[in-house]
């Protein structure tokens, strides 16, 4: 027997005989100088301790990975395109009811489209416009949007939504500025909406972190978020001079968050370009 093997067996031994005098009901356990003073041996304790390889960090990672696959339930595999369009629905409403709009009330998630112009900004010569609007996300909460257009108007044309990011200056930001302009020049609307917790939304209270509360108290704070920018898609589909079959998404950051579920969960959205977040 080696060194090391008979120190781990002496410990061992030791051990049971402390757990059987705290089983056999005696009610103070103490630990003898002697007892102590035998484990302090550096050697000792590092050969009681000294970890055992049963198999290597691989094979572990391999075995855990095999073990949870196998209890992953597996993605539906429809045969027809007709089977996947009404798993598509199915999927998208049980979402939106079970999850986004869980605990919200029916006539907050479908109260009548409120948007307000209250003026536009000066551009002349510019060859576009911009108007700036308030709407309301849910009865008694009002947001703030602006609307870039082409000066110069040919039938129906595309439209962008906009959504900001972790930006404090919202949709003032002069990069987000820039590309809604540059949407404009190209013949399409671009609106662009302010974000809760940012820009003119900025107060304390709209803090994405007091999404918590929501939670707390069975409201899904998630829907929130989401009313607040399925607003834009609504007034763009509705617009006399947006061709609701070119609508377009589009958003950084926490901009790209909300374009991936908006483009998931709403079939309003023909083109999705989510940039550097998921």
């Amino acid at each position: 027997m080696s060194r090391e093997q008979f120190f781990r067996r002496q410990f061992l031994q030791t051990s049971a005989k402390v757990v059987g005098i705290v089983m056999g009901g005696s009610s103070t356990l103490l630990f003898t100088p002697s007892l102590l003073e035998s484990y302090s041996d550096s050697e000792q304790v590092a050969g009681v301790l000294a970890p055992l390889k049963i198999e290597t960090p691989d094979v572990v990672k391999f075995q855990l990975r095999e073990y949870l696959m196998k209890r992953v339930p597996k993605l539906p595999s429809p045969e027809t395109p007709q089977e996947w369009t009404a798993e598509e629905k199915r999927l998208r409403k049980e979402v939106l009811n079970k999850v986004i709009f869980h605990g919200w009330p029916e006539n907050w998630v479908n109260s009548p489209l409120t948007f307000e112009d209250v003026g536009s900004v000066p551009t002349s010569g510019k060859a576009y416009r911009i108007r700036k609007l308030r709407y309301e996300i849910v009865p008694g909460f009002m947001s703030t949007a602006i609307m870039y257009e082409p000066e110069k108007l040919s039938g129906n044309v595309p439209a962008i939504l906009n959504l900001s990011g972790h930006s404090p200056q919202g949709k003032a930001a002069e990069y987000e500025q820039k590309r809604c302009i540059n949407y404009a020049l190209r013949g399409m609307f671009a609106l662009h909406l302010e974000w809760l917790g940012m820009g003119e939304l900025g107060q304390p209270e709209n803090d994405h972190w007091f999404g918590a509360h929501l939670n707390l108290v069975g409201a899904c704070a998630t829907g929130l978020f989401y009313l607040a920018m399925r607003r834009g898609l609504d007034y763009l589909s509705n617009h006399p001079n947006i061709d609701p079959k070119r609508i377009g998404v589009t958003g950084l950051s926490g901009g790209a968050w909300q374009t991936i579920v908006l483009s998931a969960l709403d079939e309003r959205v023909f083109a999705a370009v989510p940039v550097s977040g998921y």
